[in-house]
């Protein structure tokens, strides 16, 4: 993996990383202005700044702010110290300097000073002010695919995909060598349930980086989506070999290996991810789903009681609770122990009612169904009760 995908990746996914900034924000070729000064003041300006850098690095925000104010004095139209000035107070979470910052720029370098405000918009989720810098900075330069790129972002992070993949291919025609524009594309691409698209574009990242892994679980749940499971569990595989605290790609593994009917490896590797972080529910979840599928209420049950005592009202959990009741019930269905399955459905309901009290809609409506199914059985095991006893 490049440096520069790396970094600029963490910037748009609003992590903090001073060097990502610094490195996303560097002027385009051929548009970075020159200190104004003499030589002399352009050097002590630069000492300054390579202070200000290395305390940007160890997080001494203080004393990188001295710094690049001490830089910008000996040289105004210093833009990097600028940016410096700014990153600095972002890690002060000074947002407000730090936009005063940027607008400053905007006077010395339209185009950078734009583009750094579009940033900081976009990482405080002020799209609509977010959109307008980075089309100020088009206005400046139309040929800019850093702009173009982040008005992509800020559309795919309002949901319009469409409109988000038409500026990344814009952005990726004027830069074809930006593995991060390339990178965001393709996983635009797969979120559109453009998968092929989406796949077409990775492998040409994965062929130069072949050790990334953000690629590569990208390129995984593509695969997964389409089923395409023996592909999955190639990239799966490599990544959680690579890193050994990945519980989300061993949730996908898992997923994979029940994709291919490798429940024994999918079971060990929900058990290895829970080990791992002991209070995910997602991890829990899925093993809990898992041993319901194989028909298996005990152990199903034995890891609820442990994910309930990490989050006791989760909606999730009431659905799967219902579920392990339901299969309890069909058990003793089968077995003509009508009144007992009678019982474990009335429970199932029981926990489902619960579930619809809760307020995410996907798990209300889960539920609902459920409710109907159990209702169901209980009529249909009444019914048989009724003719076994006469």
């Amino acid at each position: 993996m490049s440096k520069s995908l790396y970094l600029t990746r963490l910037l748009f996914v609003g992590q903090v990383s001073v060097l990502c900034l610094i490195i996303s924000c560097a002027p385009p070729p051929g548009l970075e202005e020159k200190p104004e000064g003499s030589n002399a003041q352009f050097s002590e300006s630069k000492k300054h700044y390579s202070f200000c850098r290395e305390y940007l690095k160890n997080k001494m925000w203080d004393d990188a702010i001295k710094n690049c104010e001490l830089a910008v004095q000996e040289s105004t139209s210093y833009v990097d110290a600028y940016v410096g000035l700014g990153l600095a107070y972002r890690g002060k979470r000074e947002y407000n300097k730090m936009e005063e910052t940027y607008v400053k720029m905007i006077e010395i370098a339209p185009l950078k000073g734009h583009y750094a405000l579009g940033q900081l918009y976009t990482e405080e989720r002020k799209y609509e002010k977010a959109l307008s810098r980075y089309k100020e900075a088009l206005k400046v330069d139309t040929s800019y695919a850093d702009a173009w790129y982040g008005i992509g972002y800020v559309y795919e992070k309002r949901g319009d995909l469409s409109t988000a993949i038409k500026n990344y291919k814009h952005a990726l025609k004027l830069d074809p060598e930006s593995e991060n524009i390339r990178y965001s594309l393709g996983k635009a691409y797969i979120e559109s349930g453009e998968h092929e698209k989406g796949i077409a574009e990775l492998k040409i990242l994965i062929a130069t980086y072949p050790e990334d892994l953000d690629i590569r679980a990208a390129l995984g749940k593509a695969y997964l989506s389409l089923k395409d499971y023996n592909k999955a569990k190639q990239e799966f595989s490599y990544i959680i070999q690579q890193s050994l605290t990945d519980v989300t790609n061993r949730l996908n593994f898992g997923i994979t290996c029940e994709g291919l009917k490798d429940y024994e490896s999918a079971v060990h590797i929900y058990k290895e991810a829970i080990s791992i972080d002991t209070t995910n529910i997602s991890s829990y979840c899925h093993l809990i789903n898992l041993y319901i599928k194989l028909k298996d209420p005990a152990k199903a049950l034995k890891y609820l009681n442990k994910a309930r005592q990490i989050n006791p009202k989760s909606q999730i959990l009431y659905c799967l609770f219902g579920d392990i009741h339901i299969l309890s019930g069909d058990k003793l269905f089968n077995k003509k122990e009508f009144d007992a399955s009678i019982s474990k459905y009335n429970k199932a309901i029981k926990e489902y009612k619960l579930a619809i009290q809760g307020e995410e809609a996907e798990w209300v409506s889960y539920a609902q169904k459920a409710i109907k199914m159990a209702k169901a059985k209980i009529k249909n095991a009444e019914e048989e009760a009724f003719w076994h006893r006469k």
